[in-house]
């Protein structure tokens, strides 16, 4: 792998690494989904893929939404 190709990759990771931060902050205020995607601008399928393939984002997701319902 080249060295251009390991540097777009960590700034890949980096990104979604934020963009699900601030998801999971959004449900915590706001327990929908869709609410919650649409004021992040993340889309529903990206959701949706990233709790399938990281189950410790699926799990973070959970309890943020949990903690949002109960506000």
């Amino acid at each position: 792998m080249s060295n251009r190709h390991e540097k777009h990759k960590a700034t890949v990771e980096a990104r979604k690494t934020e963009e699900q931060a601030l998801l999971l902050e959004q449900l915590k205020k706001l327990p929908i989904v869709s609410a919650a995607c649409e004021k992040t601008g993340i889309s529903r399928p990206t959701y949706y893929r990233w709790r399938q393939e990281d189950p410790e984002f699926a799990k973070a997701a959970d309890e943020s939404i949990e903690h949002g319902t109960l506000l």
